[in-house]
């Protein structure tokens, strides 16, 4: 296998590996393109990676955020401005 984000290995290579090849895939987060006859066929890759922090360190992280006060409103006009101009993306799968 190659880098961190595009190693290759064979088809038999990866049957005879399995369970170490997808270790490797979850602990280092590769993606790993499984080719025969030299032709890439199919790709092992993780999912994405979960949070570091739980639902309970995240509350406790934004309720240690100083409050906004007087400046909520100007903040809220500031962030309702940027999102006009940078209009959400479309579903790539669409």
């Amino acid at each position: 296998m190659k880098g961190k984000r595009g190693a290759f290995m064979n088809v038999t290579e990866a049957e005879k590996n399995f369970g170490e090849l997808v270790n490797k895939v979850y602990a280092e987060g590769i993606s790993v393109d499984l080719e025969r006859d030299d032709k890439v066929i199919a790709r092992l890759t993780p999912v994405e990676p979960g949070s570091p922090l739980t639902i309970g360190e995240l509350n406790a992280f934004l309720r240690g955020l100083p409050s906004l006060g007087e400046d909520a409103d100007d903040f809220s006009q500031d962030v309702r401005a940027i999102r006009a101009e940078f209009p959400a993306e479309g579903n790539p799968w669409d």
